[in-house]
This record gives C-alpha cells, structure tokens and sequence, in this order.
C-alpha cells in the first residue's frame, strides 16, 4: 500500500506540473512577442540581434508545441529551457561586455537594462528546478556572470582604456543585488518545500480521519456529517434525504472460516461496488464492521430504494474463489418532516432487520409519511 504522505505529495506535484505547463505557456506566448519586438526594432550593427532571435523565436514556437501536446516530462523540457534561456541571455551578456565597444559606453543598458534578465534568469533557475538544483544552477549564473565582468575589466585595462572606476562601481552593486536576490530565493524555495510537506502531512491526516482504511469509503464520522448536511438543508429548503442501511449477510462467517484477510477482501469489494451504483453527491461510507450506509440528498425512498436494487444486483456479482457469493439486507427509509436523524437511522435499522428476518437478501423500504 503506497504511503499517504508520499502518495499525497506526489498528487501535488502533479497538479503543480500541470499549474506550471500553463504558466510556461503564457510566459513564452510573452517571450516570443518580445522577442519579435526586438528583432523588429534592432540596429544594424548587431548582429547578434538580426541573425540570432529568428532562431530564438523558432525554438520558443518549439517548446510552446511541446508544453501544449505535453509529448515530454516536463522535467527534461524544464532543463533544456532553462538551458536555452541562460545561454541567450549570457551570450547577450558576453556580447555587452566583449564585443559592442567600450565597456563604459554600454553602463545604462547592462545596469538599468539586461542585469534585469539575469536577475529573471536566476529566478527562474527555482521555479524550473528544485531548491538544490536553483541553488546550483543560480550560482552558476553569477560566477559566469562576474567572470565576464572581470574579463572586460581586464580587457579594458591591457587595451590601455584605464582602470574603468564607473564601471566596476555599477557593475559590482549590480551584482551585489543578485547574491542578495539568489539568498533571498533559496529562503523563499525552503519555505516552499516546508509548506508541499506540510500540507501532504495536513492532507493525509484528514484522508485518515475521514476514510475507512480498508473500503477507501467515507467513514462514519465523514457519514454523520453527510446526514446534517442533508437535513438542515431539508429543514431550511424542504429538500428530501433519504438513507440506505445495508449489512452483509453471514459475514461472520466469512471471518471465521476464510480468515480476517480474505474478509477485508470483500469489504474493499464491496466498497468499489457501491462507491459504481451512486451519484456524485451521495455519501457511501463503512458505517461500522460490515455494514455500510448510503445517504442520498434530494431523493425520495422510491428513488432510493432502486439505488438499493442495484446495489443487491452489483454485490451479488461479486466473485471470491473458495468463497460464497456475496449478498446483503438492505434498509430504506426518507427523512420525515420533524424526524431526528436517530429516529431516522433507527427506521432504516428496523427495515433492515426486517429483510433479515424474511430470509436476506432483500431491500425493506417504507415512505417518508408517517
């Protein structure tokens, strides 16, 4: 049996994947049409510009297709996209600092400018990896990123252009807001995997105290509050609830000759049949030991009492080798105007025995009128 913490965790980051499919999804529909922009308003001198984002456009069309038609993981596409991102916007980096002119001349757009995408880019690094690996890939990014600094630096001072004071002041506060961005991300990434744990452990205690461990029904705690759900609703609308009480016939015997093993065999069988036979809104819990109790909203005994007809027919299909076929007693009683719901259950508890009594096997049902 699969623990429920881990089970609930992964049912989390599964539906975090798909949460973070759609967001991908709108942030490269934003990056293709900045990356359109930017092709359409770029300079003649930059080559990096005219040859480069035509590809970069293709390769974003590229992995929107992939996201949509989900044909991957989103694991592998994650890190390749990472990838690609970090290699545009370092290469951009590297273009700045190298190989568009003096390096003081290009201040204002590396400080006020594309610092910005790195800072995005070492974000990103969290959101697309987990917290060791952000951690990793975001000091990559400011170790690639001060190593181009210094290698323009250096360039700058052989060339003979002087030591670049300006430059190294903006660029060193530029980069000092980064450590202190990735610091502040690694605090805000633990804080999130604290709280995915957290709320698997919150998750699977309320799965513990509201479902029966052996049916996966509601359990009997979770059926009494079906019950006063569905009378104040009846008290304050007139709606009309009804109960379907059933035990299974000669359990014990099943117990007692084939064992406890095999007896929770059934019950869990007999847990799949009726969670097949009833509506979404009705609550089919394990009321205690093998009986069971159906509580329909909105429905009259008649209707309730062909819900327990074909609950008798999908238990009686019930197939254990060695074992005899599987049949229960049913009872069936609606709410009367101004019936607690002891007096209710009670009724349906009465109805049943009274099946018990006319031989097993049958569905007792009487009207909500007194």
């Amino acid at each position: 049996m699969e623990h429920p913490v881990r089970d609930i965790r992964r049912r989390i980051e599964r539906d975090l994947a798909t949460r973070k499919r759609r967001v991908y999804l709108a942030a490269i529909g934003f990056a293709l049409v900045v990356t359109a922009l930017s092709w359409l308003t770029r300079g003649p001198d930059d080559p990096l510009l005219t040859y480069g984002y035509p590809v970069l456009f293709l390769v974003l069309l590229g992995f929107a297709l992939v996201l949509w038609r989900q044909w991957l993981a989103l694991w592998p596409v994650e890190v390749t996209m990472l990838a690609v991102i970090a290699t545009v916007i370092l290469g951009r980096l590297f273009w700045h600092l190298h190989l568009a002119g003096p390096l003081e001349e290009h201040l204002l757009v590396l400080a006020g400018g594309h610092y910005w995408s790195v800072a995005v880019l070492v974000v990103g690094c969290f959101v697309m990896l987990d917290r060791r690996g952000g951690l990793v890939a975001g000091i990559a990014v400011l170790v690639v990123s001060a190593v181009l600094v210094a290698t323009a630096v250096a360039r700058a001072v052989v060339a003979g252009d002087g030591p670049p004071g300006v430059a190294i002041l903006y660029l060193g506060r530029v980069h000092g807001f980064l450590a202190a961005l990735l610091a502040l991300v690694v605090a805000i990434a633990s804080l999130r995997e604290q709280l995915h744990r957290a709320l698997a452990r919150a998750e699977a205690l309320a799965e513990r105290a509201t479902t029966d461990p052996i049916t996966g029904l509601a359990n009997r705690w979770s059926a009494e509050e079906a019950l006063e759900r569905g009378r104040d609703a009846a008290n304050r609308y007139g709606h009309t609830l009804s109960v379907v009480l059933l035990d299974l016939d000669h359990f014990k015997r099943i117990n007692d000759v084939h064992g406890h093993e095999q007896g929770d065999a059934v019950l869990e069988a007999v847990g799949r049949r009726l969670a097949g036979e009833v509506r979404e809104v009705d609550t089919v819990a394990r009321w205690g030991g093998e009986e069971f109790l159906v509580v329909a909203p909105e429905t009259t005994v008649r209707d309730a009492e062909a819900v327990a007809v074909r609950c008798r027919e999908a238990l009686r299909s019930i197939e254990h080798e060695g074992l005899p076929r599987v049949t229960a007693t049913f009872g069936v009683a609606e709410l009367r105007s101004g019936e607690t719901l002891r007096e209710l259950l009670h009724r349906a508890d009465e109805l049943l025995y009274r099946g018990k009594d006319l031989g097993r096997d049958q569905v007792v049902a009487t009207r909500g009128e007194a």
